[in-house]
């Protein structure tokens, strides 16, 4: 499904970190929703984006990855200074206050007030898709993909919950952070990218004002 038709955005440079997962597909969503969208694998990358999708994969490998090539701490104080991310699937791992099943050396960078647990549906055979409800995006329902999904656990007052399935979350909200257990880039619904997006846009707005 295209995006919902907007008044046009002023551009807004989205970087996707390119280690693992379905990069293509997330620079492809961020496009056709107007944004300027980038890979980001270097360090100096992180300061050329206004904002940073971490993609799904394997949560442990993305850990080592950015340990090796030395972009955890440039990662950590984009972070820490503010830069709106959505993430899914192991990005959303990576960016939880804690992993419960997780390696004692795996990153979390405490972005998000959550409580998560890996691969929590089952293996790859155990991969579902499911109607979600986002009032924000009206109808109809976005149909979410989910592939070794983890599920979330707990998550603070300051988490608003944008979505469920069962009763337990599968999509959150945090200040300007978007973490989503399962693949939109996966649909061709951009419609959470363009959500983000516009969410980014609004913070602009407001602080310009």
């Amino acid at each position: 499904m295209p995006a919902r038709p907007r008044g046009k955005l002023n551009i807004i440079r989205v970087g996707v970190l390119a280690l693992q997962g379905d990069v293509r597909e997330h620079l492809a969503a961020f496009r056709r929703c107007g944004a300027e969208a980038m890979t980001v694998r270097s360090a100096d990358e992180f300061d050329e984006v206004d904002a940073l999708a971490i993609p799904g994969g394997e949560s442990t490998t993305m850990s080592k990855l950015l340990a090796a090539f030395n972009l955890e701490k440039p990662l950590r104080r984009r972070l820490d200074a503010g830069m709106p991310t959505l993430t899914t699937c192991a990005g959303l791992i990576l960016l939880s206050r804690e992993i419960v099943d997780g390696r004692p050396d795996q990153l979390a960078t405490g972005t998000l007030d959550l409580t998560v647990r890996r691969n929590a549906y089952g293996s790859q055979v155990d991969s579902f898709e499911a109607d979600l409800v986002l009032s924000e995006l009206g109808d109809p329902p976005f149909r979410g993909v989910f592939i070794r999904a983890p599920r979330i656990h707990t998550w603070g007052a300051g988490v608003e919950v944008l979505a469920s399935v069962g009763g337990e979350p599968v999509a959150v909200r945090q200040g300007l952070h978007v973490g989503l257990t399962f693949h939109p880039e996966m649909t061709g619904d951009d419609r959470i990218h363009q959500l983000f997006l516009e969410q980014l846009e609004s913070a602009r707005t407001e602080d310009a004002a």
